[in-house]
This record gives structure tokens, C-alpha cells and sequence, in this order.
């Protein structure tokens, strides 16, 4: 035995039993349990793990323990208490696996898509309607709410129709659809739309949807298809449906006033008023009756219209009966009530029919208006409308006014004086104004006081007085009355606008554009063309021609053929040294009112100034049309042909004029430098002596007129003074390149003491100046002649002075 042992090297070992070797693996539960939860193991499924912040658990909620990272487990290990390293704590979540996502079942999918048509209808609503509606994105969420329910219905039919739809969701959708149509003016869309949804009888009440389609045919100017959908929806109201049958009526009946069928239409509006009558329904009542012209029936429709029962309260009733200090909180708090602001616009509706109503058939139901009005008053008196009887015997008067009928009016007004405090003072303001439209300006200031004297917080009555001292030029107490008026209302429009203008009249050009513009902030947005005229004009005053310029532009956009406002925009142009926007401005005021003679000159003297002579005379010539007997523009057509160089044209001209007025001096002198500078000598001593006995009369004239001694020879200038009194800029025009002596566009002369002096005394004593300036120098050639002081007894010329500015 020993020797075998011995013999082999591996003998002995299985017979050596050792416990520390003794391992059987399949004893080791947590060595079995790593064995499935490794890669090694076999997996039959997916385990789930969840961290409970102890430890490692599996998805069935049983503790496992923790699998040891290797053989030997390292110093501080607990199985039962592990702790894994987590520095970001992202242990803290709960780690959940995502369960495979269930398959949704055919009713989830329908409701989902339900959901979102729901939320799509409900934009395109919001959209479609607020204070800042966007059409566009309300129709394109409309369309989108129309494709996906009709992709819900073709679900639904793939289905088997195993779903029931929701027909209420598909008209809500198509109706939104064609309401969206006809928002955004697509007519046509919303009708094909409407029609679709008339045709489908799953819908209920669909024939209302003819309302709608009526409207669109009257907005597209179709009214008999209009009358035949009002009349198809009208058939299928039920009877306890009042109010919408007569609604349905009034349109009918419009659409027959629209038509020209007013009996048509009287018929419809008859029906309603006497089912139920209203305001509107009674006033176009009255017109049908009135196009028509049968004043039996314009009566009984008015006192229809009277008849009317309107639920309001008056103010003088609610707050006077209740006017002890404990109702005025009450009474503040029902002045800003909404119920009270309806009665207040039913109120003010009421009475705006009625007065219109009286107004309009006061001249047809009566030979003379004065009967008639008499008759719709004493109407109103005896119904329920009673307290509208002093408002349209008020309002006659301004009848009256408007008919040129003064009397008329203030012996209406008058009437009133005696009356309560409300109607007098009314009565005397327009009294006070009526008197001052007659620039009787005595009475005027008595009815103001009076008007003061009932009512001293009254702006109307000071700014009347106001009004009346500024007619008498005492602008002191003026200013005060209408200070006491801005002191009653701060923002009254006749107050500031009359303080401006006295402002102005005193030379305080910064003070009066203080009260201008306080005009424009009160009124906002809207424009008065005479409050920019006077800011304009105080601007140009202070010399600021840039702002003027800018307020008289925005003037003509209000008042864009004004032919004054554009002159006078010429004029700042051309005093800022923009000559061509000036001569723009003057030829677009003369295109306006051709007849301007201050705009004539201007343009004939820019066209001289240039030098372009011939269309001077076209201007000229059309401004003798305006006033065949005045000489003035036949002597500048007669100077422009001898500024072109038109000697006999000139010349024919001149002596047509002094056979027509042969008391022109102007002409007599042109005639005599004429046939100076053609050596005709004898009729140059016939004009001289006519010249002279002119000369002659006019200071015998003078002499007798104002009481002085005859002048002495060569003592004194005599002017022609034709056109001294011209308005305008005529009497100060003077066009570039006049002698500086003329005093009406044309040269003066001197008195000669000869009676009967020879050529060369006429040319020393009657100087001519053309009015049209020294004539065009000739071109040079090779020969220069030489000149005498016989061939041009002109001025010297100034080269300079012919080019224009």
C-alpha cells in the first residue's frame, strides 16, 4: 500500500475529505439567484426593477438580495443594507419601465378626433369674432374643424357604421364654416355651404338657415332671390315664434323699398304694426306712405307711430322725486346703470323718429307748412310723447331760418319767452343770434342778457355777448365774455375759436395759436378746416413760412379746390425761393378760378420773367373776357406784341384802345412813344396835345375837388390812375423790369409848360415806360449801327434785369 502510494503522484487526494472544498452550487441560493439575474442564466423574460431607497426589489413587490460585484466582497458590504454609490441622487427616482402602449380601440380614436373638431371650432370662433377679429385665421380653423370631420364620418363608414356620429358637431362645424364664408365676403362659398346642410335632412331646424342665405342675397344685390328665402323661412317658423316672423317681415319690407314697391312694402310694415309695433317699423311707414304720396294714410301711420308704448322712465321724474340727500347715491348709481343707459338710447331714438317724421311730412300733409306743423304738433300734444311738443315748436323757428323766413322765425321764438326757464333761455340764445345774423347788434345784446339773467352758468348766452362786442370792436370786454364761457365749459369750440381770433386782431400771434391748438386736442381726430386756416395764417404772420406751409398742405386735403388756399401756398413757396412749386401752386389756382386777376399777373409776369412773352399774351387774352371794359389787360396784350417785336400789331392795338377810350392816358402816352420811334412826327403833336389837355382836366378836377392853387410847370407827377382801386394784388403789382415812377404798372410824366411842344420836348417830358419792362435786346450781327437818342428813347437798360430770378 505504501509503495503504490508512494508510485503515484495524484494518488491519496480522493480520499481527502475537505469541508472548505465540500461546495455544492446548487445549495447556494444567492449564487443560484446570480445566476439567473446574470448573462449566464437563462432568461425567460424581461425582469422589472424598482429602487425603493433601501433596496433592489423586483416589479412583483418581493425583496431580493443584493448580488455581491465579485467573489470576495469588499470591507463594508451588507447584504441586507446596501447603499449604491449615487452622487447625483439619481437614485431618488423612482425608475418606472414604460409598459407597452396599448392598442386604442375604435371608440377612443372617434372621441379623440371629437375633441379636437371641438377645440378647433372653438378657435376659429374666438377668432372670428371680438373687438379685433382676424377673419383669415378663423376661416383657415374653420376649414381645418370641416376636413377633419369629414374624415371622422369616413372613419366611420369603414367601420361598418358600427359608431354612431355626431351629426349636432358636423352642423355646428359647416354652419360655423358658412358664417366664417360670409364674413369674409366669399358669398358664393357660404351659399354652396348653407345649401349643402338645407339638403340634409339628418339636420334639425335647417330650414332657418334660409335667414342667412336672404342676407347674403341682399348683400349681393339680390332681391328677389332675397324675398323668396326670407318667404321659404318664414313658412317654416311656427306661429309661437313672434318675434322672429315679424323680424322676417321688416326685411321683406325693406327689400320692396329697395325694389321701388312701396305699397308692397307698406303692406309688410302694416302687418307689423299691428301685431306688435315698434319705432322703426313706424317711421319707414311713414316713408312708404309719403313715396307715395296719400296724405290720408301719412296721418294715420304718425299717430301709429305715436301710439307706440316705450318703456322709459323720464330723468325729471326719477331724480326729483328722490332728491333727498339719502337717494343721491342711489340716483348717481342709476345714472350710470346700463339698464338707464338703454332707456336713455330708446329715449333719444324715439324722439329722433318722431321729429323726423314731423319735419318730413309737415309740408305734404297740409297747402302750407305752417298748418302742417301746427298739426303734427298739437298731435304730438295729445299723446304720449307730449313733452316733444316744445322741442319741435322750438325747431320750427330753425325751419324758418332755413326758409329764409326771419320773421317767421323770431316771432316763434318769441312765443317762448314767458315760458319755463329751459325754453326761455333756449329761445332767447337764438334770438340773440338771429339778431346778431342781422348785425343788429343792440338787440342782440339784450337777448344775451336776458339768456344771462335766467341762467348765469350758461356759455351760450356769454359767448353771444361776446360775439356782439367784438362787432362793436371793443375786444377788452370780448375777451372777458368768452373767458367767462371757457370758465363755465373748458372745452367750448365758439369760445376758444373767438378768444383766438381776438388774440389774432391784437397782434398776439403766440397767445391766439394757444388757443388754436387747444381747439385741435379737444377735438382729437377731427379736423376743422377754418381752426388749420387760422394756425396757417398766424404761422405766416410769425414768419415761420416751413409750419405754415405744412398746416396749409393739410388744409388742402380738406378743401382740395380751394383756389385761395392754393394761391396763397404759391406764395410761401415763393417766398421761401421755391419758384417752381410756386408757379405749380398759381397754375393749379387758375385752373380752379381762371378769373383771379392777382393770379393772372403772377403768371404773366413768371412767363415775362423768362421771357417766353407769347404765353403771357395767351393769359391775357382770356382775363379781357372776364371784364370786357376795363383797358388794363388790352394795354399789356398791346405791350407784350411790342416786347416780341410786333411794332404794327402793337401799334394797331394801341390806337383800338383810344378809340374806345380815349381818356387813357397810359395809351396816349404808349402811342406817342410808338410813332416816336417810327418818326411819324405829326401824330406824335396829336397825341402830345391830347395828352396835354387830358393832363389839364384832370388838374382843374383835382383843383376844384380839393380847394389847392394850379400847380406850377413840371410841378407834380401825373399818374394814370386807372386801376387804383383794383382789389387784391393789382394795385401794388408791379412786374420785373418797370420804371420805378409808374404808379399802376405804367410810367408817370412830368408837366410841360409848352402848349404845343416839338418832338424832341415830347421825348424829354413824356418818358414811356413799357409796362412790361425794356424789350428784348436784339441779336448782335457784323454791322452795328449806330443809334440816336430818336430811334429809343427806352431807359438804359440793365442786361441783368432780363434774367429771370
Amino acid at each position: 500500500m505504501a509503495s503504490n502510494f508512494d508510485d503515484d503522484i495524484y494518488g491519496g487526494f480522493s480520499g481527502v475529505t475537505n469541508k472548505l472544498f465540500n461546495y455544492d452550487a446548487k445549495e447556494d441560493k444567492a449564487f443560484q439567484n446570480a445566476i439567473k439575474t446574470s448573462s449566464y442564466g437563462k432568461k425567460t423574460s424581461t425582469p422589472k426593477y424598482f429602487w425603493n431607497g433601501e433596496k433592489l426589489g423586483s416589479a412583483d413587490g418581493t425583496a431580493t438580495m443584493a448580488r455581491p460585484s465579485t467573489a470576495i466582497r469588499p470591507v463594508g458590504y451588507s447584504s441586507q443594507n446596501s447603499k449604491l454609490f449615487d452622487p447625483l441622487n439619481q437614485a431618488a427616482k423612482k425608475i418606472v419601465v414604460m409598459e407597452s402602449k396599448k392598442e386604442e380601440t375604435p371608440e377612443q380614436r372617434y372621441k379623440n378626433m371629437e375633441t379636437k373638431i371641438y377645440a378647433l371650432l372653438e378657435e376659429s370662433i374666438i377668432a372670428s369674432t371680438g373687438a379685433k377679429p382676424d377673419m383669415s385665421a378663423g376661416l383657415a380653423k374653420a376649414k381645418e374643424a370641416s376636413s377633419l370631420d369629414r374624415t371622422l364620418l369616413r372613419m366611420r363608414d369603414q367601420d361598418g357604421g358600427t359608431y354612431t356620429h355626431n351629426f349636432d358637431l358636423t352642423f355646428f362645424v359647416l354652419f360655423n364654416l358658412a358664417n366664417v364664408y360670409a364674413k369674409n365676403e366669399m358669398y358664393i362659398e357660404a351659399l354652396n355651404t348653407y345649401t349643402l346642410m338645407t339638403k340634409n335632412k339628418m339636420f334639425p331646424n335647417v330650414n332657418r338657415l334660409k335667414i342667412n342665405m336672404g342676407n347674403i342675397y341682399f348683400q349681393l344685390g339680390l332681391y328677389t332671390k332675397a324675398i323668396k328665402m326670407y318667404r321659404m323661412a318664414l313658412d317654416q317658423v311656427p306661429s309661437n315664434q313672434k318675434e322672429l316672423r315679424l323680424k322676417i317681415t321688416h326685411n321683406i319690407g325693406i327689400l320692396f323699398i329697395k325694389m321701388g314697391q312701396y305699397s308692397d312694402a307698406a303692406t309688410s310694415f302694416e302687418f307689423i304694426m299691428s301685431e306688435k309695433g315698434d319705432l322703426k317699423t313706424g317711421l319707414h311707414l311713414i316713408l312708404c306712405y309719403y313715396a307715395l304720396g296719400d296724405v290720408e294714410k301719412i296721418k294715420h301711420a304718425f299717430q301709429l307711430l305715436l301710439d307706440i308704448q316705450v318703456d322709459y322712465l323720464e330723468d325729471e321724474k326719477v331724480f326729483q322725486t328722490n332728491s333727498t340727500p339719502s337717494y343721491e347715491y342711489i340716483n348717481e348709481m342709476i345714472k350710470s346703470d346700463e339698464l338707464h343707459a338703454y332707456e336713455q338710447k330708446i329715449r333719444h331714438l324715439a324722439e329722433k323718429n318722431i321729429l323726423i317724421s314731423a319735419n318730413l311730412i309737415s309740408t305734404i300733409i297740409d297747402d302750407y307748412f305752417n298748418d302742417g306743423y301746427s298739426w303734427c304738433v298739437e298731435t304730438i300734444k295729445n299723446s304720449y310723447f307730449s313733452s316733444l311738443a316744445v322741442d319741435l315748436e322750438l325747431k320750427k323757428a330753425v325751419i324758418y331760418l332755413k326758409q329764409d323766413d326771419i320773421q317767421q322765425a323770431i316771432d316763434t321764438l318769441k312765443y317762448f319767452e314767458k315760458k319755463e326757464s329751459n325754453i326761455a333761455i333756449n329761445a332767447a340764445i337764438n334770438l340773440s343770434f338771429i339778431h346778431i345774423l342781422k348785425k343788429d347788434i343792440t338787440t342782440a345784446e339784450t337777448y344775451a342778457d336776458t339768456a344771462k339773467k335766467i341762467d348765469s352758468y350758461c356759455p351760450a348766452a356769454f359767448i353771444n355777448s361776446g360775439v356782439c362786442s367784438m362787432m362793436k370792436e371793443d375786444l377788452e370786454t370780448a375777451k372777458l365774455m368768452f373767458m367767462n364761457a371757457l370758465d363755465i365749459d373748458s372745452t367750448s369750440f365758439e369760445a376758444l375759436y373767438n378768444i383766438g381770433l381776438i388774440f389774432k386782431k391784437l397782434g398776439d400771434y403766440n397767445n391766439s395759436l394757444l388757443y388754436f391748438r387747444k381747439i385741435i386736442s379737444n377735438l382729437g381726430h377731427e379736423q376743422h378746416p377754418e381752426v388749420l386756416y387760422q394756425i396757417a395764417s398766424l404761422y405766416d404772420l410769425l414768419g415761420d413760412v416751413g409750419t405754415a406751409l405744412e398746416y396749409y398742405l393739410q388744409l388742402l386735403s380738406l378743401v382740395q379746390q380751394d383756389n385761395k388756399i392754393i394761391q396763397k401756398i404759391g406764395e410761401l413757396y415763393e417766398t421761401d425761393g421755391e419758384r417752381q412749386q410756386a408757379y405749380h401752386y398759381h397754375h393749379e389756382s387758375y385752373r380752379i378760378y381762371p378769373i383771379d386777376s392777382s393770379v393772372i399777373n403772377w403768371l404773366c409776369s413768371h412767363y415775362i420773367e423768362l421771357q417766353v412773352v407769347e404765353k403771357a399774351i395767351g393769359f391775357y387774352e382770356k382775363a379781357v373776357l372776364k371784364n370786357p371794359q376795363d383797358p388794363y389787360y388790352l394795354l399789356r396784350i398791346a405791350g407784350c406784341y411790342r416786347r416780341i417785336g410786333n411794332q404794327q400789331k402793337s401799334l394797331s392795338l394801341f390806337k383800338m384802345i383810344h378809340e374806345i377810350y380815349p381818356e387813357n392816358a397810359d395809351c396816349l402816352r404808349a402811342l406817342i412813344h410808338l410813332n416816336q420811334q417810327q418818326g411819324n412826327n405829326e401824330l406824335v403833336e396829336k397825341y402830345g396835345a391830347e395828352l396835354q389837355k387830358l393832363e389839364k382836366q384832370k388838374e382843374v378836377r383835382q383843383r376844384i375837388g380839393t380847394g389847392r392853387p394850379p400847380t406850377t410847370a413840371g410841378g407834380s407827377r401825373i399818374s394814370s390812375g386807372e386801376h387804383g382801386a383794383r382789389s387784391g394784388g393789382m394795385d401794388s403789382y408791379q412786374p420785373p423790369g418797370t420804371a420805378s415812377g409808374s404808379g399802376s404798372g405804367f410810367g408817370t410824366a412830368n408837366k410841360s409848360a409848352d402848349v404845343s411842344p416839338d418832338y424832341n420836348a415830347f421825348s424829354n417830358a413824356y418818358g414811356y415806360a413799357d409796362p412790361l419792362g425794356p424789350a428784348q435786346e436784339r441779336p448782335r450781327t457784323g454791322i452795328r449801327r449806330n443809334l440816336t437818342v430818336e430811334d429809343d428813347s427806352d431807359e438804359e437798360i440793365n442786361p441783368y434785369d432780363l434774367l429771370p430770378v
